[in-house]
């Protein structure tokens, strides 16, 4: 036998008003709200309900104690559907009753027998809220009587339809209720079906429960000790803030502790005492059972301080710590979770505490940098680690490359270096300096980093000084940086063989700045940059300085050999900009406010995870070409469509094109469009040198750092990580380590204080409109306005006069 289903009505205060006029209500076509005589259907539910509470009357009220209900709600006016209500659920109905002020309908099904008999139903009366459930129902005028309408195949019992008309007891009316619209309509939309008759329920009787722990290690137990007072206040505030309750303070003293639960008659109760000879608390005495209502809540919990919630945070940011967690996200996930409100600046608060116990205090960091540095070199052979301090053992600045990293690079890439720095944004205010290389596929190799005051000339010397010693001096090596002159004289010192290039980038941000912003000038700038060909370069000179000539005449002061690559005498091959080394910096955003371990080991475990995923994926190509290769080589020979090729001579061809043409000499390997010398890949040229020969691998014309092969090497080797910090072996002669003292101020634009007057103008000075003082003004005056200088003021304007004294009214009276 299927369960049944009967409705029950649950009342608010406004629908209370909405049941007093039958006959507004059958004109306005709202439900009529009804029970049956004997069994009263009607629930008056408290301002704060939960699932508990609201399970146990339904449970009482329809005699159902042992059996097993489920719950289902539906709003019959806003068409809010809830099947199988949960806490979650019961939360939302609270919501919605309050919100929408409106009668809903509760459904009840149990799994035991049906109801055979059927009873004659009267409208509801409002309860009374000072009882939860009242029996005394007025009775229902007869001629406001509504019938009871039901399906008796189904078993099927609803309450509060509203006919066109009236009826008198017993009769009954199934207008627009027919059994196809019912059993195809109501039952296609609910689940649930079939409610039993429900008794009168009694007051609702809160019993003492366990509140719900939100996380681990809080109950606090008898004989439990701790270090201190401080320790247990601490861990009872966190206890309280996670079960959502809050104590005083009945005693406290050097001796003893003891709380209450602040909400009165409650049983909570917790007492600790000191034992002697020690500082150290146990609790005698513990009662863990509240006999306050579970549904109290403390939007201002008054023990969710910066301590106990950053504790609380630390706990869910070490199961996440790919996540990065912003205030604004943190002051809304607490909110939902403790059901406290926290602002910003509590969150920022938690959020520092929380990192501080996830990675450490900046102190602790340094103290521990010379240990890590040695772990560093013990763990991954071959790395340069160095590190600088003044005479009083203070930090200055550190270095270190880890050794797979350089080997990589002097054997299998380019002889490229990309230098950049960013400031920290940590405790301690500093600046981070990288130097990356590129490999064969365009992705970054991470090849040294530094950590330092400021960028100085000091520091740009001390940086590429360590690096000499990781990567030596070559002709062939480039460097491409920014514009700075500290930079420039540490490169021509350090390595007076290699060549420094600029980054066209600040070059034309320079421009930008100084002359304002032109897409046309951007773009022969940009065309200047990148030219291949010496006379191409000319030709595009002289539209560049016909159409800008102070821009022209600003880029003559650069020398070409730093910015343009026609006239570099070193390969730069496409890196005219030091964006690489930008993208580590915008890569480090958020690492570059951690203390300077974790910070150091975010580029460790970078340069790790890059060399695996990176090995990886070199081992499943078969490709002669990386992938990046691959996809230039292939758009230089879609430019080919439509080229011509003519024969000089057994190696040398011809190629013509829409524009300059090239002649290909395949023993040289040369092409004089410049692009395979200056690039190492074959060009569009060449690829059509390649088609006529018959010949369809274009790949072994690259150079070999590009190819598969090489791209393999170069991740061969890997990083390794390191042990946890308590594993760290720790030398006997470890050198002592302090923090970082900022005696400058970190480099920035500064606002503007020293402002240099103009011809004739005069200092502006301020005074107090009160006291005529120049030292502060009228909202800061400490002085009050005497009522006859008020007259006095009045009385001048009424004369006319044309003194203009602030503060002196009484002249010109």
């Amino acid at each position: 036998m299927p369960p049944r289903r009967k409705q029950l009505e649950v009342i608010t205060e406004s629908a209370e008003r909405r049941t007093r006029s039958s006959a507004e209500r059958i004109s306005h076509g709202i439900n009529t709200y009804v029970r049956p005589k004997l069994n009263n259907l009607g629930l008056l539910l408290p301002p704060n309900f939960d699932c508990r509470i609201l399970f146990d009357l339904v449970k009482s009220k329809a005699k159902v104690l042992n059996s097993n209900i489920s719950l289902s709600f539906q709003h019959p006016v806003h068409g809010y559907v809830m099947n199988s209500l949960d806490e979650a659920d019961v939360h939302q109905l609270r919501n919605v009753i309050s919100e929408t002020k409106e009668i809903v309908h509760l459904y009840l099904e149990v799994f035991h027998g049906l109801v055979e008999q059927i009873e004659s139903v009267e409208k509801v009366v409002p309860y009374n809220f000072e009882n939860i459930v009242s029996d005394n129902v007025e009775d229902c005028p007869e001629e406001e009587t509504v019938a009871l309408n039901t399906v008796e195949e189904k078993n099927l019992y609803e309450f509060g339809r509203l006919t066109d008309k009236t009826f008198s007891d017993g009769e009954e009316s199934n207008k627009g209720w027919s059994e196809d619209e019912f059993t195809h309509g109501k039952k296609a939309s609910d689940i649930f079906y079939g409610m039993p008759p429900i008794p009168d329920c009694p007051d609702p009787i809160v019993e003492p429960g366990p509140f719900h722990s939100l996380g681990p290690n809080d109950d606090m137990f008898v004989r439990q000790t701790y270090d201190n007072k401080q320790k247990l206040i601490f861990s009872l505030s966190l206890k309280a803030t996670r079960e959502k309750f809050q104590f005083k303070t009945k005693h406290s003293n050097k001796n003893r502790y003891e709380g209450y639960c602040e909400i009165e008659n409650c049983s909570w109760r917790l007492y600790g005492k000191r034992l002697d000879p020690t500082d150290e608390f146990e609790i005698r005495t513990s009662n863990n059972v509240h006999t306050c209502s579970s549904l109290q809540i403390h939007p201002n919990h008054k023990h969710a301080n910066e301590k106990v919630m950053g504790t609380i945070l630390h706990e869910i940011m070490g199961k996440t710590r790919s996540k990065v967690w912003r205030p604004n996200e943190i002051s809304r996930d607490l909110n939902a979770l403790l059901e406290i409100n926290v602002d910003y600046k509590q969150a920022w608060r938690a959020k520092k505490y929380a990192m501080e116990l996830l990675l450490g205090s900046s102190e602790e960091c340094f103290a521990k940098l010379p240990i890590y540095f040695h772990n560093l070199k013990r763990h991954n052979p071959g790395t340069i680690v160095y590190i600088q301090t003044d005479s009083e053992d203070c930090f200055e600045c550190c270095f270190y490359a880890i050794g797979s990293m350089i080997r990589a690079f002097k054997r299998f890439c380019r002889k490229v270096i990309i230098m950049d720095g960013a400031h920290l944004k940590g405790a301690f205010k500093g600046t981070i300096l990288h130097a990356v290389a590129m490999d064969g596929n365009n992705q970054i190799l991470p090849l040294a980093h530094g950590i330092c005051k400021k960028e100085s000339g000091l520091t740009w010397t001390w940086f590429p000084e360590n690096l000499y010693e990781c990567v030596g001096d070559c002709q062939e090596l480039t460097f491409v940086t920014d514009r700075a002159d500290a930079i420039r004289v540490s490169i021509e010192n350090v390595f007076p063989h290699a060549h420094h290039g600029l980054c066209a980038f600040h070059i034309l941000g320079s421009i930008v700045h100084k002359f304002g912003k032109n897409d046309k000038t951007n773009m022969l700038f940009w065309r200047l940059v990148k030219a291949y060909k010496r006379n191409v370069f000319e030709e595009l000179w002289y539209r560049f300085s016909s159409s800008r000539p102070q821009v022209a005449a600003y880029l003559c002061e650069i020398p070409r050999a730093k910015w343009t690559r026609a006239y570099s005498p070193s390969k730069r091959y496409d890196y005219m900009t030091s964006n690489s080394a930008e993208s580590m910096n915008a890569l480090s955003i958020d690492a570059r406010k951690m203390p300077i371990i974790p910070l150091l080991e975010f580029f460790r475990r970078l340069s790790e995870e890059w060399c695996y995923k990176r090995r990886i994926e070199g081992g499943k190509r078969s490709t002669v070409l990386t992938e990046w290769a691959e996809k230039v080589v292939s758009k230089n020979e879609e430019r080919t469509t439509g080229w011509s090729i003519s024969g000089v001579s057994d190696a040398l061809y011809e190629v013509h094109d829409f524009k300059h043409g090239g002649i290909v000499d395949m023993r040289q390997e040369t092409c004089t469009c410049k692009y395979w010398e200056g690039i190492g890949l074959p060009c569009g040229h060449v690829i059509m040198v390649l088609k006529h020969l018959k010949k369809s691998n274009f790949g072994h014309l690259a150079i070999d750092a590009y190819k598969m092969e090489t791209y393999r090497s170069t991740y061969e080797e890997p990083v390794y990580s390191l042990p946890e910090p308590c594993d760290w072996e720790i030398p006997a002669d470890i050198m002592v380590l302090k923090p970082l003292i900022m005696d400058t101020r970190q480099a920035g634009t500064p606002r503007n204080r020293n402002h240099i007057p103009s011809q004739g103008e005069e200092p502006i000075i301020r005074r107090c409109s009160r006291c005529d003082s120049t030292t502060h003004n009228a909202a800061t005056c400490p002085a009050f306005v005497p009522k006859k200088q008020k007259k006095a003021r009045k009385t001048s304007r009424a004369s006319g006069s044309n003194t203009k004294g602030k503060g002196k009214g009484t002249e010109g009276t």
